[in-house]
């Protein structure tokens, strides 16, 4: 237990490795889809008071002018630049002036899921679905949010209902299949984590992140020739973000293929953060129950 423990400790800066760049899709090394981990925070955010604006670009308008525009920008901007805890307090802003508007609330979930805050986020969506019990976007964030706060068994029983729902476009149905195996990978069920995956590339056929996380779902289950493959073919997706190349470069190095990895890697990053993710996954290539269980975390 220990040997694992010290094992998640260290995978911190492998995140950061491989994510630097292309932080804005993941949980942990496996992506939800399209949001973020960026640590976690421990202040609270309340729809009535949190009015910190921070410095940034800004569109040029005043919050005089216009504030819901401003505001808006102002989140859209901090999310850009991974600063997840001044969104919230934006897309909480914006709540507080507009209560009816479900983006807003939906938008301040994501951040607070995203910074670690399950229960906040759990909180402010449970109160929006009291009003909105049918809203279809909103439940699918209570799914993500479940799945990221450890209740998984609860989390993929919302998101089965959700995708049973009539009319349930191709791209919601990839994101809640993926969403689902990303539950299934973290109990340590891979076979079940990668049929998930191949319904979400059912719908969506060349989804990077259903790939994504189907290759490491090979990678977690022992297969590192599939997830090799399944990491290239997600590569040349034309939504794939850096991270796909910094995971596939991870598997490449378990492999033993240390410069070709090093060669991914160096495409992200400087040399110094370079060579001390290349130091990590040389550490844990022997390692690999060790490694397999920090990643599914």
């Amino acid at each position: 237990m220990m040997r694992y423990e010290r094992v998640r400790r260290s995978f911190a800066p492998l995140c950061l490795a491989a994510l630097l760049t292309g932080c804005g899709q993941v949980e942990s090394l496996l992506v939800m889809n399209g949001d973020a981990t960026s640590g976690s925070g421990s202040s609270k955010t309340n729809f009535a008071d949190s009015r910190s604006l921070t410095g940034g670009k800004s569109s040029g308008l005043s919050k005089e002018e216009d504030p819901v525009v401003f505001l808006e920008s102002a989140a859209a901007y901090a999310e850009s630049q991974r600063e997840y805890e001044t969104a919230a307090k934006h897309w909480a802003n914006l709540a507080s002036l507009h209560p009816d508007n479900m983006n807003y609330i939906r938008k301040l979930a994501v951040s607070l899921r995203i910074l670690g805050r399950h229960e906040d986020a759990e909180r402010v969506l449970l109160q929006a679905l009291r009003e909105q019990p049918n809203n279809i976007d909103l439940s699918e964030e209570m799914a993500k949010t479940l799945i990221a706060s450890g209740r998984l068994r609860d989390g993929v029983v919302l998101i089965e209902k959700v995708a049973a729902l009539p009319n349930v476009d191709r791209a919601r149905t990839a994101r809640l299949h993926s969403a689902t195996g990303v539950a299934f990978d973290r109990a340590e069920k891979h076979a079940e984590a990668q049929a998930q995956y191949r319904m979400a590339l059912q719908a969506q056929p060349h989804n990077a992140s259903a790939l994504n996380n189907l290759g490491l779902s090979y990678a977690m289950s022992g297969q590192l020739d599939l997830a090799e493959k399944t990491l290239r073919q997600a590569l040349v997706s034309p939504t794939a973000g850096t991270q796909v190349r910094q995971n596939l470069a991870m598997v490449l190095s378990l492999k033993g293929r240390t410069d070709e990895a090093r060669r991914l890697v160096s495409r992200d990053l400087p040399p110094t953060l370079a060579n001390q993710t290349l130091g990590f996954y040389g550490s844990i290539a022997d390692q690999p129950d060790a490694w397999r269980d920090a990643a599914a975390q």
